[in-house]
């Protein structure tokens, strides 16, 4: 199918410009034939399909259900917000419900109607005991070839990132076997001092999960996981921007500080996150919102995690002050290029033909996967 989007705002390599996007058999194209079926789009923007890396659950669906049916129904809900690939991503817990659900997630893999599944992103276990979070202290381990085997194969070559603190003992076999699997490590749940950090950097550890969450902070006398991040070229950032997890203005620093080929933008969104209807729970806690967070139901300073989705977050940083094209970037372009996803994450001859088409207002007007437009209207 030939399909012209003319007289838009896109972002393409880094400007935001006016022009005709090209599309042919779900990709971008050089230029448009005479035949393509045009679509107007005067007074829209476009920009590469969003991507999220870190997402355990939407619409009242998550990861944690361990059936094929939950992840379709998370890949439809996403396609709403603007999301055209995940990463679903799998709690630490038993080595028995970890490998049940890589199973559900390979099994849903090519039946998506919405949101392409990328890769899984399992949050463990190989993790800190006093920076467990949200997770089940059950199923935290020790770095153990046995388990990673068996947390591979289940994953059926669909394993693309995994978190580890850098701190424990045998971390160096595990980010061997990630790197020869093509695994992306990302420091994550961990309580490791700066030199273990810089240590974890070294052996191959290049990428934080959700920045400042979950990891040794920042001080003067020591200067922690975040430090290690901040002050090393060598390491990306993912960070949550709800400007709950992390104030605005902190997000704003990161990515001042470390550019946006540095920074991928998440949600770690939540089952609940758009349910519209019945009892809200998370990896088996009941939950209720409060001040924009996840919350156990009954306990408002406890939280158990984020309620937001990626247009929100692009929405959030475009109202703090961050260009549109940096906006972009961090939540497409920059995790495509930092998870090898090369057939996507830009508006370019050749690539999948993935966009999130929106009004001067932000709002969606409709999301594109290959070619095809699976939520909202051209009209």
């Amino acid at each position: 199918m030939k399909q012209a989007i003319r007289n838009i705002d896109a972002v393409i390599s880094g400007r935001l410009i006016r022009t005709d996007i090209a599309i042919e058999d779900g990709f971008f194209s050089y230029s448009a034939s005479k035949d393509a079926k045009d679509i107007d789009g005067t007074d829209l923007i476009a920009v590469p399909g969003f991507i999220d890396t870190h997402i355990h659950g939407i619409g009242g669906y998550g990861t944690e259900d361990g059936t094929p049916d939950a992840i379709l129904h998370m890949s439809s809900y996403l396609a709403k917000a603007g999301v055209t690939s995940f990463f679903p991503t799998i709690y630490t817990d038993t080595m028995e419900r970890i490998t049940m659900d890589e199973r559900a997630i390979v099994e849903a893999h090519g039946k998506e109607e919405g949101a392409e599944i990328a890769g899984i992103h399992i949050e463990g276990p190989f993790i800190s005991p006093n920076r467990i979070g949200a997770q089940n202290p059950a199923g935290r381990l020790d770095p153990s070839e046995e388990a990673f085997s068996k947390m591979l194969e289940a994953g059926g070559g669909m394993i693309k990132a995994m978190t580890a603190a850098p701190e424990l003992e045998g971390i160096e076999k595990i980010v061997t076997l990630s790197k020869q699997n093509g695994i992306v490590v990302l420091m994550g749940h961990t309580d490791a001092t700066y030199d273990q950090a810089v240590h974890g950097m070294e052996i191959g550890i290049r990428h934080t999960t959700h920045l400042f969450n979950a990891m040794s902070g920042l001080a003067h006398r020591k200067p922690g996981v975040v430090g290690c991040c901040l002050l090393n070229s060598a390491m990306n950032a993912e960070i949550i921007a709800d400007g709950k997890h992390v104030h605005p203005e902190i997000v704003k620093f990161v990515l001042k500080s470390k550019g946006e080929d540095k920074v991928v933008v998440i949600t770690d969104s939540l089952r609940p996150t758009m349910q519209e209807g019945g009892k809200l729970t998370a990896n088996g806690v009941e939950v209720e919102m409060g001040d924009g967070l996840w919350v156990t139901k009954g306990k408002p300073d406890l939280i158990q995690g984020s309620a937001l989705t990626m247009h929100k977050a692009f929405v959030n940083l475009v109202k703090w002050g961050v260009p549109i094209t940096s906006a972009s970037a961090v939540t497409s372009t920059t995790p495509a290029r930092i998870y090898s996803l090369s057939d996507r994450g830009e508006i370019m001859p050749g690539k999948k033909a993935d966009l999130v088409v929106m009004d001067k207002n932000l709002r969606i007007k409709f999301t594109m996967i290959n070619g095809e437009i699976i939520c909202g209207t051209a009209n």
